[in-house]
């Protein structure tokens, strides 16, 4: 299963522009669980970014912001879970019998 995080916005002449970042099957369950943390206490989630250099220096960016979460369905959110949780289960078996051998 693939997970992406969907940015959406519009330019000044109202066409959509759109950027997808696909997220490592290994922060799949870390990512629900930070977006389940930030639905069930309604707080706001800031966003801000960091670059980093080739030698390794940190700087924060000046661009930041805040927005909150909404969800669709509570029961999509939590077949999704599942979804992530069985595909986890799997994978530790898979891995498990490889050991074995």
């Amino acid at each position: 299963m693939k997970l992406r995080l969907i940015l959406k916005t519009k330019t000044k002449k109202n066409k959509d522009l759109i950027i997808k970042f696909n997220i490592a099957p290994s922060k799949h369950i870390g990512f629900i669980n930070f977006i389940n943390l930030a639905l069930n206490q309604d707080l706001p989630i800031e966003l801000s970014f960091e670059k980093i250099s080739k030698s390794g220096e940190r700087e924060e960016s000046k661009i930041f912001g805040q927005f909150k979460l909404q969800g669709r369905v509570d029961s999509q959110m939590y077949e999704l879970q599942e979804e992530i949780q069985e595909a986890d289960r799997k994978k530790k078996k898979l891995q498990q019998k490889r050991k074995q051998l």
